[in-house]
């Protein structure tokens, strides 16, 4: 069984389009609930604390927010142009979710401002696991804690 799927970044669904900055989510429920058990013992904020200390570790998960983004513009080009090159409400729309400077990786916002916003392990785990580009070190730990 595929533990990880790769989403559409733009979902059609009751006559519009709509955005959707997380391309990544972890199937496997086994693995959902291990990585729901990190999170309860509050690996979140201890790893949000790390980040946020170590100004390299910081700089690379800020660079993967920016990576994503730019991902997120390819994508959108390649498989959505109606959208890219369109001007309605739900294209604006779209774009304005999508290809925002400050929407990082599943929504994050701000991402370049610290405290590092760790927001949740299971996106940065189906990230690590889901493109060998987006490997970090949050789906790193994760994995070897499970």
């Amino acid at each position: 069984m595929t533990s990880v799927v790769e989403n559409p970044i733009v979902v059609f669904e009751k006559g519009i389009y709509r955005p959707e900055p997380t391309r990544f989510w972890i199937l496997d429920k086994e693995l959902r609930g291990a990585v729901s058990k990190l999170e309860s013992e509050g690996y979140i904020k201890k790893l949000s604390e790390e980040i946020t200390a170590d100004p390299e570790l910081f700089d690379f998960m800020v660079s993967l927010h920016e990576k994503e983004i730019k991902k997120r513009e390819e994508i959108l080009k390649r498989d959505f142009p109606q959208i890219y090159e369109g001007t309605g409400k739900w294209d604006i729309v779209c774009k304005k979710v999508l290809l925002n400077p400050d929407v990082g990786i599943g929504g994050i916002r701000n991402f370049r401002n610290k405290p590092f916003k760790v927001r949740c392990l299971h996106l940065w785990t189906a990230y690590h696991l889901g493109d060998e580009d987006f490997k970090n070190p949050i789906g790193e730990f994760v994995l070897s804690k499970i």
